[in-house]
């Protein structure tokens, strides 16, 4: 596949899955995701043999876009820890959240249906490379210090499940973008980790 053509069928499936977060899988055709992308009903065939293809695709697409760019920002040593996770979260799932309308409610079990345990492997690669950051930020590398960035992980990779996003009416409601408004206060350094969060699944501080 030719730069010209990759681009194009990047451009269907962004396109596709603008409409499936804002109608649901089972309320939207094929020709409404065709008029939005500005291409034929036989363009979008000539790369997805129906409407679950061309529904895999795209949220393959978002799920591995997410976890390439989550990653770049975990792997910057240029970024304070704090800022990692929240820009990471932020291309990981915050991105999405405020975007799927009450009609959207069937993803959560087509995406079960039709991806399998895609979500889940993604989302576990990503809590397995937010534990690796938060670790290392923590001068005493032990079995507690490990379980402990383990936990805070999953804490923060909870808050930002299919379901939760789903249940999400703004985006503001789950990663705030400045400090002041934040529902979840961060801070580190190279002896502990402090995450508190009041909104986000966790009463209090967790510490590594």
């Amino acid at each position: 596949m030719d730069g010209k053509e990759s681009a194009r069928q990047a451009h269907v499936l962004e396109t596709a899955l603008t409409v499936f977060v804002r109608h649901g899988f089972r309320k939207t055709s094929i020709e409404d995701i065709a008029k939005a992308a500005g291409i034929s009903r036989q363009g979008i065939y000539l790369h997805f043999k129906d409407k679950d293809a061309i529904f895999s695709a795209s949220i393959q697409k978002a799920l591995d876009d997410g976890l390439q760019a989550a990653n770049r920002i975990l792997d910057d040593d240029r970024l304070m820890l704090e800022e990692k996770l929240f820009k990471a979260l932020d291309e990981w799932f915050g991105r999405h959240v405020g975007l799927l309308d009450s009609e959207a409610s069937d993803l959560l079990a087509q995406c079960e249906r039709v991806l399998g345990d895609a979500v889940g492997k993604s989302r576990s690669s990503f809590q397995k490379k937010l534990e690796k950051v938060i670790l290392a930020r923590s001068s005493r590398k032990t079995k507690s210090a490990d379980k402990r960035a383990a936990t805070v992980a999953d804490i923060l990779c909870t808050s930002g499940s299919l379901g939760n996003i789903v249940s999400q009416v703004r985006r503001e409601e789950w990663l705030p973008r400045t400090a002041a408004q934040s529902p979840m206060k961060i801070t580190g350094n190279t002896n502990s980790v402090a995450i508190r969060t009041t909104k986000a699944g966790c009463g209090g501080p967790v510490k590594t």
